[in-house]
């Protein structure tokens, strides 16, 4: 599972920064799982699309006041999630394709003679291949960065 750690200096009041913080993640549907004057955990509803919120890709963030520093160590799981579907969908359409150029090459006695017609379905699958690495990370990096902006919100404001 991923998981991004990072920190900001922070010398308020960490009951308002996590005040801030629970604004903001329970209009998305975060549930808190633990409160406390110092420390905050709350788990994620997930992340289904990529035109959600970047923060659905953390399914448990744990957010502490330490020394001087507000922390916050989060549990991306919506993006392992995300990954794995990506996986699936990849597999799928292939596996589909594959199997429906291959039917229409076998009952189509015209197309028999052009063997190339077979390897259209890597062809359509090729792009893919690329896509899905960039999409992840694309979508990675905008979590990151939701959470870090989260964080010096939270920070900000109390």
């Amino acid at each position: 599972m991923l998981i991004n750690e990072d920190f900001v200096a922070f010398t308020g009041d960490a009951r308002r920064a996590f005040e801030a913080a629970l604004q903001t993640l329970l209009t998305l549907g975060f549930e808190v799982e633990e409160q406390s004057s110092l420390r905050l955990v709350v788990t994620g509803p997930g992340f289904n699309s990529t035109r959600q919120n970047a923060l659905l890709g953390i399914s448990r963030a744990k957010f502490s006041a330490e020394r001087s520093s507000l922390v916050v160590k989060a549990e991306l799981g919506g993006l392992d999630r995300f990954q794995r579907l990506m996986l699936i969908f990849m597999i799928s359409l292939g596996a589909f394709d594959s199997l429906l150029l291959l039917a229409l090459w076998f009952f189509i006695e015209r197309l028999r003679t052009h063997t190339w017609f077979l390897a259209i379905p890597v062809i359509i699958f090729i792009p893919w291949i690329f896509i899905a690495p960039v999409m992840t990370r694309w979508i990675s990096k905008r979590t990151k960065n939701a959470l870090n902006t989260l964080l010096h919100n939270m920070a900000m404001l109390a």
